[in-house]
């Protein structure tokens, strides 16, 4: 009883860690410590790496100048993690130091006095998936999460620490190199590498240093002063967008040096567009944003990193991802002109920025907002280095007398409430020998409670008449005047309602509505006439209509209407197989649709396969998608998928193999699955696939195996993903593993997932 309590209570806790992605961590996890003991500075720090992307690797070596805040210095602790520190050294004389959890602990061979100097260097490597992000496009770079820098280079972490920086970095020659500074030289060594320099003049930030290495073109302008670099994969970017974010970054600078007062904090500016954030939570350093495709509009991007390096890199947080701080960020980039980023990203400072966008928070007349925007240039005049909201809050107090501990960010004022649409049937009570029409409204679902305006248009045979009426509740009857010359009747909602109509109208009405000249007024006729499946006359007419109409939209309504009524009879597929060929999208689509009522037709199996594999547009891929599945069997639908991965289509392949895994009872999909799951694919590929695996896959053996592999990914969302999978393992495996992982994993979100498990 006992060994069954245990394993539904691990169970449980299995199925509540597998609902949790969008808020996988909270605020303060990467909280830096107030006051750390710092009894030295930095005063100079002169690096050499030597890169191999291909790994990635570093192999490095730093000298760094020191100097003595205190009397009697005996030794100096750096933070450092999942490196191999190779050797310490003090002019020829090697060091001794030891390293406990995080803590690189340096005996000094001699005490250092107050305000003396002395120089050590160090010697390194480090491959560390914590520190160093790779992705499948051959880029790496060097993260900016909190507390990962020392886990590719050993340095005190922890924003009170800045220094002077010089960086002499060996690259393979058909690469390039960013990093944060002005580039002073490169030079080409050997047919293989390249060593390009890099030194800032003022001291930075050593959390905001980084360092990013691939294939990317060059483009740079002035703002100023202030050299602004655009750095963008090969072919990534068309040349209007590349121009475009260089002129928006130049002009950000201008407009923001002029509104805060205060000079960009920076010697340069290097702006590196990459295509996956890779969950990086801190997305600028110390005169370096990073853009990140899959998170949204570049621009938006762009002006909030720009904004970000005056409050977030000059001025640091000790919680550095925090709603307020994202709400400061809007302020300076202008609140007018800010967009939501990419939902779903699983990144919280994201998440913040987006809850910001469209609240009263940002409104013009929000007093906190203009008392805060009219203070950023006396906040940064008073403040440097690390500071915080509570700094602000003092400063603030001063002008209006209240401590803001947070900011007012309500619903925008005078938003519209719940906007869920409401449908009513409308049934015509036609009367064509006295001219008699009432119209019989029925709520489906929910009524409205106040009036429903509605213009009606009558149609007669030479003039249009439009009048208005209004209904309501649950049930209610209109009696409309109409002449006996009456054609058809059309509807439209005037009033502010979200309110559908679903209308039944007399036969006569939907055929002569078909010859209107608007194509609105047609597809709605069109549409209607498909629950006439009894009248003969209905695929006459739609036939008649189709010979001369020219509108694509019209004709595509009426190829599915014609599609419903002949409900696949033979000899009827030739309309829509010749529809596959048409130049227009909703003629494709409709046709599409429609070859699902030729089940045993094997003509129309292969047309909707080669519309699959040849088409250039994703929307008529997976409408075809969608028809083969209901034709074809699993090993077909299998087949595509393979054959898609054959082309590098691997997105598509995914979609195909969502619906083939679902229907094969042979392990041939879940192969699949396993190779896209655990391969080198864009993360996107990745996690659609690990999904199914979690999904279909439930040998233990295999999750045994498996889970070892994914839990050591070099990807933090693949690790964090993976541990849905516990559902597979037995009680014991589970708390083995977890325990052992717990041990082993870094990042902390993962880490918060580990625990929750446990």
């Amino acid at each position: 009883m006992k060994k069954e309590y245990y394993l539904i209570l691990i169970l449980f806790f299995a199925g509540f860690c597998t609902g949790i992605v969008a808020q996988p961590y909270a605020d303060g996890m990467w909280k830096y410590e107030a006051y750390p003991d710092l009894p030295f500075q930095l005063k100079q720090v002169d690096l050499e790496l030597s890169v191999v992307p291909e790994a990635p690797s570093i192999k490095a070596s730093a000298v760094y100048t020191i100097r003595s805040r205190r009397p009697g210095l005996t030794s100096v602790v750096f933070n450092t993690s999942d490196l191999d520190i190779r050797g310490i050294t003090f002019g020829q004389e090697p060091a001794e130091f030891r390293i406990t959890n995080d803590s690189l602990i340096i005996e000094l061979p001699d005490t250092l006095h107050f305000g003396s100097e002395t120089e050590m260097k160090i010697d390194w490597e480090s491959s560390s998936p914590y520190g160093i992000n790779k992705d499948v496009y051959g880029n790496i770079w060097t993260s900016l999460n909190p507390q990962m820098q020392n886990h590719w280079i050993p340095i005190p972490d922890h924003p009170e620490v800045e220094s002077k920086v010089r960086a002499v970095i060996t690259i393979p020659a058909d690469k390039e190199v960013v990093f944060t500074g002005e580039r002073t030289s490169d030079e080409i060594t050997s047919t293989n590498e390249r060593k390009v320099s890099w030194s800032t003049e003022t001291p930075v930030p050593l959390i905001g240093i980084s360092l990013a290495i691939g294939n990317f073109d060059h483009e740079t302008a002035r703002s100023g002063v202030k050299e602004v670099s655009l750095w963008t994969p090969e072919n990534g970017l068309i040349d209007e967008v590349r121009s475009g974010l260089l002129e928006v970054a130049v002009e950000s600078i201008k407009t923001y040096e002029q509104e805060l007062e205060f000079e960009f904090p920076f010697e340069n500016l290097h702006v590196v567009v990459l295509p996956d954030h890779h969950w990086e939570e801190i997305q600028t350093g110390a005169g370096v944003v990073y853009l990140y495709q899959n998170l949204g509009s570049l621009r938006t991007q762009l002006q909030r990193g720009i904004a970000a390096q005056w409050f977030g890199n000059y001025h640091r947080y000790l919680t550095p991802i925090d709603r307020r701080y994202e709400f400061m960020k809007a302020l300076v980039s202008g609140s007018s002109q800010n967009r939501k980023l990419a939902e779903n990203t699983g990144l919280r400072s994201i998440d913040h920025w987006n809850s910001l966008q469209g609240t009263h928070a940002l409104k013009e007349e929000n007093f906190q907002k203009r008392i805060i925007e009219g203070s950023l240039p006396e906040l940064l005049q008073q403040y440097k280095g690390v500071t915080g909201w509570e700094d602000y809050s003092d400063f603030w107090y001063d002008e209006v007398g209240k401590f803001w501990y947070d900011i007012a960010i309500g619903a925008e004022q005078g938003a519209s409430p719940d906007d869920t649409p409401v449908t009513y049937r409308v049934e015509y009570l036609y009367d064509e020998m006295d001219s008699r029409l009432s119209l019989a409204f029925e709520a489906v679902g929910n009524p409205v409670t106040s009036l429903v305006d509605i213009r009606t248009t009558e149609y007669g045979f030479s003039d249009t008449t439009r009048s208005e009426l209004s209904f309501t509740g649950d049930r209610d009857t209109v009696n409309v005047d109409i002449s006996s010359g009456t054609e058809y009747v059309t509807l439209n909602v005037i009033s502010d309602q979200n309110i559908i109509l679903q209308e039944e109208k007399p036969f006569m009405f939907l055929i002569r509505q078909l010859r209107n000249t608007s194509p609105d007024v047609q597809i709605q006729a069109a549409e209607q006439l498909r629950s006439f499946t009894d009248n003969p006359d209905v695929q006459l007419a739609i036939q008649d209509i189709l010979r001369d109409e020219e509108n694509v939209e019209v004709r595509a309504a009426l190829l599915e209407t014609l599609a419903t009524l002949t409900k696949g009879a033979t000899g009827t597929e030739e309309t829509f197989l010749a529809g596959l060929n048409s130049d227009n999208q909703a003629i494709r689509l409709s046709s599409i649709r429609s070859l699902v009522n030729y089940p045993e037709n094997e003509r129309v199996r292969n047309a909707l396969r080669n519309t699959m594999l040849r088409s250039e547009q994703d929307t008529v891929f997976k409408t075809a998608l969608r028809s083969y599945q209901q034709l074809s069997t699993a090993e077909d639908i299998r087949g595509i998928t393979e054959r898609l991965a054959q082309n590098d289509q691997h997105h598509r392949a995914i979609s195909a193999l969502e619906i083939a895994i679902a229907k094969d009872s042979t392990r041939e999909s879940i192969s699949i699955a396993d190779r896209y799951a655990l391969g080198n694919y864009p993360y996107e590929i990745r996690t659609q696939a690990l999904d199914l695996l979690i999904q279909y896959e439930e040998n233990e053996a295999y999750w045994e195996q498996t889970m070892a592999m994914l839990l050591e990914d070099r990807d933090a969302r693949i690790r964090f993903q993976a541990l849905n999978a516990i559902q597979h393992l037995s009680s014991k495996t589970t708390v083995e593993l977890m325990r052992e992982r717990l041990n082993e994993e870094m990042d902390p979100r993962v880490r918060a997932k580990i625990r929750r498990i446990l």
